[in-house]
């Protein structure tokens, strides 16, 4: 028997339901904010990747599936959403130095990484990006939209970390006393960190190897290289936060997996979630678009990794209930005769907004009940040789058991009582 892949997770019905129905949730809030959805391709140049996320990140170094097309051109399955969407955005003239432009997006993304709860080799993610004369309230409206979602679903152990990466002012001052800082403690870094203190040295703070923690905890903090601009900057998203009474913790040890980041960066995490604790994150971005041969122009975004939020939603007991039923009407024609009627039925039906289904392979009612019952419909319809002749149709009610006659034509009949029953208990058509 041929298994998915590992690290590739089904979700068969109803699981499936509840993932769209979250991830519909987390785009609603974005439409609410204004932002427009586009849709990326799976797979890229490898080369937007390479120069985006960074050479020296574990994307790039470790896990990043990588193949080459019968042409010979290299291509990467997306690893992240941020770099597809700014060349979309570049190549179809979304960008404007004079304007704001605001776009979403929500997909499989790929990582070749070690499978654990909540993380996953292909993963989904929901994100959103702001993009033109980015300001501090940009990036506050992006906090405030997941902590929106946050609280709209009850994630339990949720902390909002926030810090400030500086700008091309101050990055430079604050690296140069990190690299002496690092360089004089070598010996008590783990090989991985020993490399990039010289070649990307705040990759060295997002270490997790434990025997690294102390000489990090004691690394000196970007806060207190700030120019200026950058400080100014971050004390507008902290003033702006307490204002709207949002809870975060600052954290001058997170830098993100990724080389784009300027300026503020955070993560939502959960203490619910084990080592696997990020739900969501982000930040703004000031070269990275010009870097891409687009405006001279910033960014802020961010991300949010489904498969966590629906952990977490389970958690809560938030995680949207499958659906009471997944179609409305099976139909079951009893005899030759009643075969080509049904399938008038159900042609008609579902161009009435009605989903329906034949039971085609039933010679008797039990199994046309029981495949009703598979198909997940609320009602069954039964057409045979005596419904033909008194011109009625025998309708079903698999949650109700109450069974009603109606007559064959006119067929508005049929879908006045199916919406009526729909309307009632405000279950959505399937259409």
């Amino acid at each position: 028997m041929i298994h998915a892949p590992r690290g590739i997770k089904d979700r068969v019905p109803p699981e499936e339901d509840q993932f769209l129905s979250l991830v519909s949730i987390a785009e609603r809030y974005l439409q609410q904010a204004g932002f427009k959805k586009v849709g990326l391709p799976i797979f890229e140049s490898s080369s937007l990747f390479t120069r985006s996320i960074g050479v020296e990140t574990d994307i790039v170094e470790k896990e990043m599936y990588l193949f080459e097309d019968k042409g010979g051109e290299h291509f990467a399955l997306r690893p992240e959403g941020t770099a597809s969407l700014l060349r979309l955005a570049i190549q179809h003239h979304l960008i404007e130095p004079a304007r704001i432009t605001r776009l979403s997006y929500q997909g499989p993304m790929f990582r070749h990484e070690r499978p654990q709860a909540g993380r996953l080799r292909q993963f989904h993610q929901v994100g959103a990006e702001i993009l033109g004369s980015i300001t501090p309230q940009d990036n506050i409206d992006l906090l405030v939209v997941i902590d929106s979602l946050a609280r709209k679903l009850n994630l339990p152990g949720t902390t909002l970390f926030i810090n400030n990466m500086g700008c091309a002012q101050c990055r430079p001052v604050f690296r140069k006393a990190l690299v002496e800082y690092l360089s004089n403690n070598q010996s008590g870094l783990c090989t991985t960190c020993q490399k990039r203190t010289g070649t990307n040295p705040l990759r060295v703070l997002d270490c997790k190897v434990p025997d690294c923690q102390p000489i990090i905890e004691k690394a000196p903090s970007i806060i207190d290289f700030l120019c200026e601009i950058s400080r100014s900057h971050y004390e507008e998203v902290c003033s702006g936060l307490r204002n709207l009474s949002i809870p975060f913790t600052v954290n001058h040890r997170l830098v993100r997996g990724l080389d784009y980041y300027t300026e503020t960066t955070f993560e939502f995490v959960s203490n619910a979630l084990g080592s696997q604790s990020t739900w969501a994150a982000g930040g703004q971005y000031d070269g990275l678009i010009g870097q891409l041969e687009g405006p001279d122009v910033s960014g802020a975004g961010f991300a949010i990794g489904v498969e966590r939020l629906a952990l977490l939603a389970e958690k809560a007991g938030t995680l949207p209930a499958p659906p009471t039923y997944s179609q409305d009407v099976s139909l079951l024609p009893l005899g030759e005769n009643a075969i080509p009627l049904v399938q008038r039925l159900i042609r008609d039906s579902r161009e009435a907004g009605i989903s329906a289904t034949g039971i085609f392979g039933a010679t008797k009612i039990k199994q046309g009940f029981k495949q009703a019952e598979r198909d997940g419909s609320r009602f069954l319809l039964i057409v045979g040789e005596d419904e033909i002749a008194k011109q009625e149709l025998l309708l079903k009610d698999l949650l109700t058991s109450e069974q009603i006659s109606l007559p064959l034509f006119p067929l508005t009949r049929l879908i006045e009582h199916i919406r009526t029953v729909r309307n009632q208990e405000k279950v959505s058509p399937v259409f």
